[in-house]
């Protein structure tokens, strides 16, 4: 990436004894716009000096700490006291972002949202097949006249 280029050539100048204000410089003729921080181009140098890793490792923590099993179970605790809270009630109460908040309810919970309610994705209503329902018809006599009679007619 960009960002791990202009790492590199900030820790290259560094190894040469450039200062930090020649390192700015150099990088952001090279990389206009995109130069890393003063305090960062130091923490380089410092970190090189002391014999430190100064290679770039942005990105490279990959571990979940916010979706843990015991803040699923807090969310979950809380979606089954109250099916209709909403996703920012659970921001609010329990400090963390949407994006964590419907992935826990999507994702590890399996719930969606249905009318204003939570509820597992596999609750859905049972639909009856038709051919599967008998129902009883009256079936009128042979002499059933279809043809609807004046009401003057019928009570002569």
């Amino acid at each position: 990436s960009t960002m791990t280029r202009i790492h590199d050539l900030t820790v290259d100048l560094a190894k040469a004894g450039k200062t930090c204000k020649e390192i700015k410089e150099i990088v952001e003729a090279a990389y206009p716009g995109q130069s890393l921080a003063r305090s960062t181009i130091f923490r380089i140098i410092k970190t090189m000096k002391e014999g430190g890793d100064v290679s770039d490792k942005r990105g490279l923590d990959t571990t979940k700490t916010v979706r843990t099993p015991g803040f699923i179970d807090a969310v979950r605790i809380a979606i089954e006291s109250d099916r209709k809270l909403t996703i920012s009630q659970l921001v609010e109460c329990h400090r963390a972002s949407r994006c964590t908040i419907l992935k826990i309810l999507t994702e590890d919970l399996g719930l969606r949202k249905k009318g204003d309610s939570w509820v597992p994705v596999n609750s859905k209503k049972t639909k009856i097949p038709t051919e599967d329902i008998k129902c009883e018809v009256d079936v009128p006599d042979d002499d059933f006249d279809p043809e609807p009679h004046d009401r003057d007619d019928d009570f002569e």
